[in-house]
């Protein structure tokens, strides 16, 4: 683009940084990066859903233990000024994770797959679904129309292994699925006619 100037400065965009911190402690070290520099910060969950004593409970764990995801319309170099001092200070933080020297923020893509399939509050909800023959069919949640990234299930234990990408890397993780019907692929045609 021959004479044109871009002033990235002045594009308002939000950023997720990524930090790496002593699992257990994802929630210790968000309030304090609240308290100290009043910023956005999250720990992705996921709900699971598991049946004790004949009643299905929900619980909540992170997503990706032991990181911590940072909201801030800062650029790399204001954002690292700003967060390696309280790095220093508090030793429950690993490290900012990054893809190299110089890119820190989470990518767009990866940013989007994962806006996707959390809610508001930065949790992947139960799906439920359907089997036929060999193929899973979600019917409802965050993973209705992301089959294609289930690479596993286990229907006793309402669990999926789902592929993404996160900061680079190719990641399985258990998401809560709910297989309700499994239907053969002889029952189906039956019940059509």
């Amino acid at each position: 683009m021959k004479g044109r100037s871009y002033d990235f400065c002045k594009v308002s965009r939000m950023y997720w940084y990524v930090l790496y911190v002593k699992t257990g402690r994802e929630r210790k070290v968000e309030k304090f990066l609240k308290k100290r520099l009043d910023i956005e910060s999250f720990v992705p969950l996921i709900e699971l859903a598991f049946k004790k004593m004949g009643v299905v409970r929900k619980e909540y764990k992170p997503l990706f233990p032991g990181y911590i995801f940072i909201k801030s319309e800062m650029l790399c170099c204001e954002f690292l000024t700003t967060i390696t001092p309280i790095i220093y200070d508090l030793q429950d933080i690993i490290k900012i994770l990054r893809y190299s020297d110089e890119e820190f923020a989470m990518r767009e893509s990866e940013k989007q797959i994962l806006m996707s399939l959390c809610n508001n509050s930065h949790c992947i909800e139960s799906s439920s679904g359907i089997k036929v023959g060999n193929k899973i069919h979600i019917i409802n949640g965050p993973l209705k129309g992301f089959e294609s990234v289930v690479r596993k299930i286990n229907r006793h234990k309402r669990q999926a292994w789902i592929e993404i990408e996160f900061m680079g890397e190719k990641r399985l993780i258990s998401v809560s699925l709910e297989v309700v019907e499994k239907y053969q692929i002889k029952q189906m045609y039956r019940e059509r006619k």
